[in-house]
């Protein structure tokens, strides 16, 4: 039986915020402190070799006892008390999270929720994580991240409290037997694609998440979900390092936001979920796979772009159109 979270084609801010919602000092002090920590935290790591290499010893020992911590396995659990942390309720606040379902979703049926944009950070779709039991109750939604977050010290075992496990074909194919799957399409590649005249995002070639759908059979479909605002809150540079950063699979050069610091604008994140995408199951030995592949990745191209015209006025984007690439 399909539960009803909440009304359909109805915006609804998040921690009952409202539209002329204000955060309070204390609320957005701690957002700014805890947001710069945690976006800005390869800076941090980066500026702890520097200091250990100059031989400071407290640098030493703090690096030692951050890497000592990849030691301890990441399991992958939606942790309901660190999700509903009170400074996620200041990041929620400080960014004016807000959210929109098109369609009801039944929790009995496994989906995977193609979330777009990734952008320079991939901030609205962080905190739908953390208000995730909110928003699906009775779902149990698995995410995945970049290999390189689990080698990262602090953000291996922060995604995992959120649910996540590693972007690879083996680690999608294992969850989804347990539920269902988020997962951010574009990734690193998007980080190089901001553009203040319109919305970008990495698609056209990008099928592994279809192949899964496909291969394993998901009778909930793929769900189309886009943060509007993620784009916008965080810069990234040099441009050139790109195709370096695609192939090594890591993000190379500085993000920055507020006083060119890695700190997010306060701007405001609006997710809409999309109406899910019926997907058949064939083999991949079957002569009609790729077809089918082709036939559904289609589907979701053009969901994405209907779903994005459908609620782009809505968030004052009237004039900023969505590219597909």
């Amino acid at each position: 039986m399909a539960i009803d979270r909440a009304p359909v084609n109805v915006r609804i801010w998040s921690d009952g915020m409202h539209a002329r919602f204000k955060q309070g000092i204390i609320s957005r002090l701690v957002a700014m402190v805890t947001l710069f920590i945690y976006t800005g935290w390869m800076h941090i790591l980066f500026a702890l070799f520097i200091l250990a290499i100059c031989r400071y010893t407290w640098a030493i020992v703090a690096l030692l006892g951050l890497y000592a911590t990849l030691l301890l396995p990441p399991k992958p659990v939606l942790w309901g008390p660190f999700c509903r942390s009170w400074i996620f309720r200041t990041w929620r606040e400080y960014f004016m999270f807000s959210y929109m379902f098109e369609e009801v979703l039944d929790p009995n049926k496994k989906y995977i929720f193609a979330e777009f944009p990734h952008g320079v950070f991939p901030m609205g779709a962080l905190l739908g994580a953390t208000e995730c039991q909110s928003m699906f109750p009775g779902f149990h939604i698995f995410g995945l991240a970049a290999n390189v977050v689990f080698s990262v010290p602090f953000w291996r075992h922060f995604m995992a409290w959120l649910g996540s496990v590693p972007a690879t074909t083996r680690h999608f194919k294992k969850v989804l037997k347990a539920g269902s799957v988020a997962v951010i399409v574009g990734g690193i590649a998007e980080m190089y694609m901001q553009d203040v005249c319109k919305e970008q995002v990495m698609l056209r070639d990008r099928k592994g998440f279809v192949r899964v759908a496909v291969e394993e059979g998901v009778d909930g479909g793929i769900v189309p979900v886009f943060h509007f605002g993620n784009s916008r809150v965080l810069d990234f540079g040099p441009q050139g390092l790109s195709s370096l950063s695609r192939q090594l699979r890591a993000a190379l050069g500085f993000l920055y936001g507020i006083w060119y610091l890695p700190l997010p604008r306060p701007r405001p994140i609006y997710m809409v979920v999309g109406k899910p995408i019926a997907v058949p199951q064939v083999r991949r030995e079957d002569p009609k796979y790729e077809e089918v592949v082709n036939e559904v990745h289609a589907r979701v191209c053009s969901a994405l772009q209907q779903m994005y015209d459908d609620h782009r006025a809505e968030y004052g984007w009237s004039d900023r159109p969505l590219v597909i690439n």
